[in-house]
């Protein structure tokens, strides 16, 4: 019998994913950015975030605001986690993606994740393995190949990047 594939869209539990990454959407933040919103700093950022989206603001820079959202909330920042669950919608994937594995058996659990950034028209360019799960390649090429809705802050669409999870159990 041959077994189906697993796309995980919501791990929750699964070791190796960032659960708060998985409940709170957020482009991944750099490693800097990561290290300078650490423990008490986390505020700060959050303080950062907000600025580059003032209403006041001359440009907002929601990508941004919205990694140093996520890094804060990463440090348990309830303003930062609330900012991103009310005022930004995460890109989506509207296509399917194809099967993973080719029903070969794997002997231990494989969980990998990807990113790209969606432009505003729903394209995705530049993809990145964020951790490689042993099908990077093939998801990077579907995901290339896939249509999706942008990120969007407050209701307007920007450019930002989209991260696809997969896991898939063993199956020997």
């Amino acid at each position: 019998m041959r077994l189906r594939s697993v796309w995980l869209l919501l791990c929750v539990g699964c070791p190796g994913f960032n659960q708060v990454a998985i409940k709170h959407w957020y482009p991944p933040p750099e490693d800097e950015m990561l290290q300078a919103c650490t423990g008490e700093r986390a505020s700060r950022c959050t303080e950062q975030a907000m600025a580059l989206i003032d209403p006041a603001a001359t440009e907002k820079k929601p990508d941004q605001a919205a990694r140093l959202l996520g890094a804060a909330c990463q440090q348990g920042d309830a303003k930062a986690c609330d900012v991103l669950d009310t005022r930004f919608t995460a890109p989506k994937r509207l296509d399917k993606l194809p099967e993973l594995g080719g029903g070969l058996g794997r002997a231990s659990d494989s969980y990998g994740e990807v990113a790209c950034v969606v432009t505003v028209a729903g394209e995705a360019i530049k993809c990145r393995s964020l951790k490689n799960g042993g099908y990077n390649a093939t998801v990077i090429d579907a995901l290339l190949r896939n249509h999706f809705t942008p990120a969007k802050f407050d209701g307007q669409p920007f450019e930002s990047e989209y991260v696809e999870r997969y896991y898939l159990p063993s199956n020997v």
